[in-house]
């Protein structure tokens, strides 16, 4: 197998797409391969989400993952896998036991899809939007579109500090 691993980024962090049929050992030694080196460094940098994609990962391969990428010095927010692609491309994204923390203004063409409650700390602009199955909690403005409750829950809620017109 010539290449089990390519290492994408972009402005949501790190994507591993891993071929499906790579043995687990040589994705190892690759990934640190190809992120070690004398002209990367990665102290001192940000906290940045990692997804996979390719191959099905137990959660002692991710566990390996993640150890050779802060080994090199990549500081991991949180991995999350490729098919939220919506939440995937946006890193200010935040986890908690409850629910989801967007730290930031959610910009024209940006959506958020969340399978929990979300508090975004900053705007949704007018072409952003926000679906969530459960509540929305908004501190800013609210120009674009925010929906709660999808899937059926009906008590569910968005709130905004300053209210648009796309509730």
């Amino acid at each position: 197998m010539k290449n089990p691993v390519i290492i994408k980024g972009d402005k949501g962090g790190i994507h591993i797409i891993i071929e499906p049929m790579a043995n687990i050992d040589e994705v190892l030694f690759q990934l640190e391969y190809k992120l070690k080196g004398p002209h990367k460094s990665f102290k001192n940098s940000k906290p940045i989400n990692v997804t996979f994609d390719g191959k099905e990962l137990t959660d002692d391969e991710k566990r390996d993952i993640l150890f050779v990428l802060s080994k090199v010095g990549i500081n991991v927010c949180h991995n999350q896998k490729r098919q939220d692609k919506n939440i995937d491309k946006i890193s200010n994204i935040q986890p908690d036991k409850d629910g989801l923390f967007y730290i930031g203004n959610l910009r024209n063409g940006q959506s958020i899809n969340a399978k929990c409650s979300i508090v975004i700390i900053g705007n949704v602009e007018k072409g952003a939007s926000v679906y969530s199955q459960g509540n929305i909690v908004i501190t800013g403005s609210l120009d674009g579109i925010a929906k709660a409750g999808c899937r059926g829950k009906e008590n569910a809620f968005v709130y905004s500090l300053i209210s648009g017109r796309n509730i």
